[in-house]
């Protein structure tokens, strides 16, 4: 494994393979996030600048740097730390600049929204240059979505939540362009065909954590559309009964219905219910530090099973980012398979 450093025209200020610590954390539904600790030099010094590129060759998408640090410490030590996300944060400096009314498979509508927000937009000033759309995989599912004004990554992550369909900026480093690719898992629970199972019986787990969390846990959704009181249009997302059933409401009342059909207004209703519940999810999920040597064959995005017959647990789950530690001394893999439980701030986006 080489590591390059690029600026964001993709032209390589140096490339090295020593450095004291690295961790990469690719995710599912998000940009992933990196660190980086190298020892100081007037060169590294020069080319590790906020906005440049590091690219490793083992990996599929660069990171940016969006954070850098110098220390000094106190035996006269000097190290570089830099900090940021993977590519498709490039996707988050574009707003969804007019509505949008997609129709499509989930993944043609990411597709069109970036098209028209990066690779090809009215106003050429907000074109990204070397971003270029990936193949068109053919992914089934439909959707009915209606986008505003709203962040573009922050639109894509929604759709890529409900359709558990995962995206990146490829590089093609030859030819100096990202390309937006979208990807889906394999099914490799247990009894696929290629099945992948962590459990500490099989000593392909070093340590783990399993966490069930219903705290914030919604399964309906009541939507709110146009109009007021007995005349407002509402739309009942999820289902539930009893004492399971765990209900909020979302308000889309900015929501137009402007040359619209009322079958196609209430499906965008649908969706929007459909993609609020995706942030009130009940929690399920193993967190595992792996024995990488011995684990079986799998990749971010992909459904394995995860077990353990003392706890008498069993998830049959996707992996949803892959932490990847590196230093001189230690190579580690810390797998987070399912969600965590959603954060504050996640919390406080879906409530808007």
């Amino acid at each position: 494994m080489e590591i390059y450093i690029l600026d964001k025209d993709i032209n390589i200020l140096g490339v090295f393979s020593t450095y004291e610590s690295i961790i990469w954390n690719p995710k599912l539904n998000e940009p992933g996030l990196f660190k980086a600790s190298f020892v100081f030099s007037e060169r590294m010094n020069s080319i590790l600048q906020i906005g440049n590129l590091v690219y490793k060759t083992d990996e599929l998408e660069p990171a940016i740097i969006t954070r850098r640090f110098l220390k000094l410490n106190k035996f006269g030590e000097e190290t570089i730390h830099v900090q940021g996300y993977m590519a498709s944060r490039y996707l988050n400096q574009r707003i969804v600049w007019k509505k949008m009314i997609l129709k499509g498979t989930p993944e043609r509508v990411m597709r069109d929204m970036v098209y028209e927000h990066v690779v090809s937009p009215e106003d050429p000033d907000r074109r990204m240059p070397r971003i270029e759309l990936g193949n068109l995989n053919g992914y089934d599912g439909e959707i009915e979505k209606q986008v505003s004004y709203d962040n573009l990554q922050e639109a894509l992550t929604d759709i890529s939540h409900v359709s558990e369909l995962g995206y990146r900026l490829t590089l093609d480093i030859g030819a100096k362009i990202f390309y937006f690719d979208i990807f889906k898992g394999i099914d490799r629970t247990l009894g696929s065909q290629v099945p992948c199972i962590f459990t500490r019986d099989y000593g392909n787990v070093y340590t783990q954590e399993y966490s069930e969390d219903k705290t914030n846990y919604k399964n309906v959704c009541l939507v709110g559309g146009k109009g007021e009181d007995d005349a407002r249009i509402m739309k009942t997302v999820g289902n539930g009964v009893g004492l399971d059933r765990y209900e909020m409401f979302y308000s889309a009342s900015g929501l137009s219905d402007k040359d619209l059909t009322t079958e196609q207004y209430m499906l965008q209703l649908e969706q929007k219910g459909k993609e609020k519940l995706s942030s009130y999810y009940a929690v399920s999920a193993f967190e595992s530090k792996i024995n990488y040597e011995k684990a079986m064959p799998f990749a971010l995005g992909d459904y394995v099973t995860c077990m353990d017959s003392r706890w008498n647990v069993r998830v049959d789950t996707q992996v949803k980012e892959i932490e990847k530690g590196l230093s001189k001394t230690e190579k580690s893999f810390v797998i987070t398979f399912g969600d965590d439980a959603p954060t504050l701030i996640s919390l406080i986006k879906a409530k808007e």
